[in-house]
C-alpha cells in the first residue's frame, strides 16, 4: 500500500459519503477557493505524520495522520448549515474501517471548536484521525 493509495481511499470515502450526496464542492490541497459565495464548499486535506514498523515476524508498517475538512457555508445560511455538514463528515468516518487499503479512523473524528464567521462565510473544521497498516 502506498501513501497515494491511502490518501485516495480517504478522499473517495469523503466523496461517496458526503460531497456527492450533499452536492458539496470539495477542493483539495492548494486549489483556490470558489469565487461564488452562494454555495457551501469544503477544503479537504489528508496529511501523514508518522511511519513506523509496529510488528516483527509478519512485518507490519503503520502510517498515521489526519484528514481535515474545513467546511464553509454562506453567512446568509447561518451556522446551522455548516454544522449540519460537519456532522455528516463526522458520521461518514466515525467507527469506520476500510479493508483495501487497511485504514481505521480512530479515535473518532470531531468538530474542532465552534463555527466561526467572517464577512462572507460560516466555517467549521472537522479533524479525522486515521491509521493505515501494511503487512509485508
Amino acid at each position: 500500500m502506498t501513501q497515494s493509495s491511502i490518501i485516495q481511499a480517504i478522499r473517495t470515502r469523503m466523496d461517496a459519503q458526503v460531497s456527492t450526496p450533499e452536492s458539496l464542492r470539495v477542493i483539495h490541497d492548494n486549489a483556490p477557493e470558489p469565487t461564488s459565495v452562494v454555495q457551501s464548499w469544503c477544503r479537504f486535506t489528508v496529511q501523514t505524520d508518522n511511519h513506523e514498523q509496529v510488528s516483527q515476524g509478519q512485518v507490519r508498517y503503520r502510517m498515521t495522520g489526519a484528514a481535515t475538512a474545513i467546511i464553509f457555508s454562506p453567512i446568509a445560511k447561518g451556522d446551522a448549515a455548516v454544522l449540519a455538514l460537519a456532522d455528516k463528515v463526522v458520521t461518514a468516518f466515525r467507527g469506520v474501517s476500510l479493508t483495501s487499503p487497511d485504514i481505521t479512523f480512530s479515535p473518532a473524528p470531531g468538530v474542532l471548536g465552534v463555527s466561526e464567521q467572517d464577512e462572507a462565510w460560516c466555517k467549521s473544521t472537522v479533524r479525522i484521525p486515521f491509521r493505515a497498516d501494511t503487512v509485508v
